[in-house]
């Protein structure tokens, strides 16, 4: 073997070495696992409503979990919600100015959310389906439908907020508007009236944001 193939072939092994390590680093879309939709809940008596849990999980491009990456969830894309200042997780980085909740993934490239905060009333209705982004170390890697129990942003889930649901269910827009489209199905129906009413009798949403632990 010549010295120029063998600096060749020592090349080529440097160059895959370094290409198999940038990719390590990458979170997928494809490899990561994002929920399809998400709930805004409130709280009860300080204790956040496990009903709006749900799990992001993050791997790179070879398919590894990815440990301490920064998830973020984004809602600035959707205009008729708001998020509570303090999510009651003192692992949640919330910012209000760019209206996000960040967290950091464990070992298995996993972390959970709870976010709080609700809607705007009735007639306020403007984001459809699809609103909110969920990234990973600053790549997007899913963007769900953002729905809230809290309809009207006071007094927690209540009979008021039924009356904002009737109204985004009548006017049948198609796509929906997400903030009602509790069951994920696409479209704000009766079945999504069920899944409010459940929330409802449950009272683990009692409580709003409340003054001063709104974002702006």
């Amino acid at each position: 073997m010549t010295g120029l193939v063998r600096k060749a072939i020592l090349l080529s092994a440097a160059g895959c070495l370094i290409a198999s390590a940038a990719m390590a680093g990458v979170p997928s879309p494809g490899n990561s696992s994002t929920p399809p939709c998400i709930s805004l809940v409130g709280n009860l008596a300080g204790v956040a409503d496990p009903v709006g849990s749900f799990t992001v999980t993050v791997r790179d491009l070879a398919n590894n979990p990815l440990n301490g990456a920064s998830v973020v969830v984004d809602l600035s894309g959707c205009t008729d919600l708001v998020m509570c200042a303090n999510q009651l997780d003192g692992a949640a980085l919330v910012n209000c100015a760019a209206k996000t909740s960040r967290k950091f993934t464990n070992l298995a490239g996993q972390v959970s959310f709870i976010v709080l905060g609700g809607s705007t009333g009735s007639g306020n209705a403007t984001t459809l389906l699809a609103g909110a982004k969920i990234y990973a170390n600053g790549t997007l890697i899913g963007s769900p439908t953002a729905a809230a129990f809290d309809l009207d942003g006071a007094g927690g889930v209540g009979i008021n907020d039924l009356s904002v649901w009737l109204t985004d269910f009548g006017t049948f827009g198609n796509p929906a508007f997400g903030r009602s489209d509790f069951d994920c199905s696409g479209s704000v129906g009766i079945n999504d009236l069920s899944v409010w009413l459940t929330e409802f009798g449950n009272g683990t949403s009692a409580a709003s944001c409340g003054a001063g632990n709104l974002c702006p």
